[in-house]
């Protein structure tokens, strides 16, 4: 039987099974509020941004909890402590340092003086999805059980960051530190918008959980029979019927873009948080000996990624534009990095190419930016400017996305589009809590489409 609020404000170390669009970060606001002065610490900004957004809805003042990720708590206990921690200086950049990081921060916790300090800060602790932790983050929220009670929040079905360390069991490894206490029941996400929804999504994550089949043919979502994730039929059907926010959503990044592609730009492929293209760009930029040689050719690149053109992406098709051509000789008789930037946003204005990397060609625009204006020093520099201002304020998602469960799990939207769903059987690790975390992002309509009406993947690590 679920408890109540005032049963889980009260629980010492505890687990509580969360699944998707369940009122946990509800849950979470709630409790928070509930003492002196909550720690809620959880794995990404985006999911910092969430949390306080909705302490801030529910009038919880700054005073009464901390929110931040548990990378960013760890470094700043590490560098408050550095003697016993032994942090790397800055930002840790290998998975070497970073292990560094939490095995200093969890060495610290175990000194008195830190211990001290962690008890006499915070009076509940709660850690947000755990099923993200890997051993050395599990270790250090253990550590902190043991100073302050410690509630933690997560699905064993979307744990799936298995590929990067993040397989803890949570009956061997999880349980028997933070002994289970409830599994929230409600589908809060899918109430007022469609139950009928709500319910297939919490049926097939039970189906899902035991290895059992998927039938896509159900009357409470919609079926579209196609030999391959590029039928744009399951994309666009009656769309324009349909209001607020949509995403396809395919495992394979590098299948997103071309979706996005083949979309004409009609949904937009957003970018990994590493940011690996723009970083390509930088590097090209910032080794190029000539303007109109290496310069120009770096953004003639990138154009072809984001843009597709009447001719087939031919990224010459903007030399016979007279005025892109102005301002293209003036890339070596101007300041290069301000005639790059007003020869990126010309090319963004032109009917005839359809843009569907957006963010990449947007974050690059302000990176060139960065460097006209003298803020930074050279393009890699500018490009990590960018992309930390993100990391913080978050990222802005278009009205239609195209993206990975990786990049899109904990959002939500009105409508999700799964793209030949047979593909998450050829994926190697975490088959059905890809799905399942697929699946759950949708609030209003969910399409599936796939060769057979049938789906079955293979039994999750429970």
């Amino acid at each position: 039987m679920p408890l109540e609020i005032e049963d889980i404000s009260i629980l010492k170390n505890a687990a509580i099974v969360a699944p998707a669009g369940h009122g946990k970060t509800e849950i979470i606001a709630t409790v928070s509020g509930v003492g002196k002065r909550a720690l809620i610490l959880t794995h990404t900004h985006a999911g910092v941004h969430a949390i306080r957004e909705r302490l801030k809805r529910r009038g919880i003042p700054h005073a009464c909890v901390a929110v931040d990720t548990i990378a960013g708590w760890s470094m700043r206990y590490a560098h408050a402590f550095p003697r016993v921690s032994q942090p790397s200086d800055g930002m840790p950049q290998s998975s070497q340092q970073w292990n560094q990081l939490y095995l200093g921060v969890t060495q610290a916790l175990r000194v008195s003086a830190v211990r001290e300090v962690v008890s006499a800060s915070y009076d509940r602790i709660m850690i947000d999805e755990y099923q993200d932790c890997n051993g050395l983050q599990h270790d250090l929220a253990v550590a902190l059980s043991s100073i302050v009670p410690t509630l933690i929040f997560g699905d064993p079905m979307q744990g799936i960051f298995e590929f990067a360390g993040a397989s803890l069991s949570w009956e061997s490894d999880i349980y028997p530190k933070f002994p289970f206490a409830t599994n929230l029941e409600t589908p809060h996400r899918w109430v007022q918008k469609n139950p009928l929804l709500g319910e297939w999504i919490a049926e097939t994550r039970e189906k899902l959980m035991h290895g059992e089949s998927i039938d896509l043919a159900d009357p409470r979502i919609h079926y579209h029979q196609c030999n391959n994730a590029f039928d744009m039929a399951a994309f666009f059907e009656g769309i324009d019927e349909k209001e607020g926010s949509f995403a396809a959503i395919h495992c394979n990044k590098q299948i997103c873009y071309k979706l996005a592609k083949a979309a004409s730009g009609g949904y937009q492929a957003i970018e990994e948080l590493a940011a690996k293209r723009l970083r390509d760009f930088a590097s090209v930029w910032d080794q190029a000996i000539d303007a109109k040689g290496g310069k120009l050719c770096a953004i003639k690149k990138l154009f072809s990624d984001c843009f597709k053109t009447a001719s087939g992406n031919n990224v010459n098709d903007f030399n016979g534009i007279k005025h892109i051509m102005e301002v293209e000789r003036n890339l070596d008789v101007y300041n290069e990095a301000d005639a790059a930037h007003r020869l990126m946003m010309d090319i963004r204005k032109y009917a005839d190419w359809k843009i569907y990397r957006a963010e990449l060609w947007r974050d690059a625009e302000r990176a060139v930016a960065e460097v006209a204006a003298g803020r930074a020093e050279n393009m890699m520099q500018a490009c990590d400017i960018i992309r930390q201002r993100i990391s913080v304020s978050g990222r802005r998602l278009p009205k239609r996305t195209v993206s990975t469960p990786l990049l899109l799990k904990g959002l939500e939207f009105d409508h999700v589009v799964i793209p030949d769903a047979s593909h998450f059987m050829r994926e190697s690790q975490a088959q059905a809590k890809l799905f399942y975390v697929a699946i759950s992002r949708a609030t209003q309509s969910l399409t599936i489409s796939a060769p057979e009406r049938w789906l079955k993947l293979n039994t999750p690590i429970k």
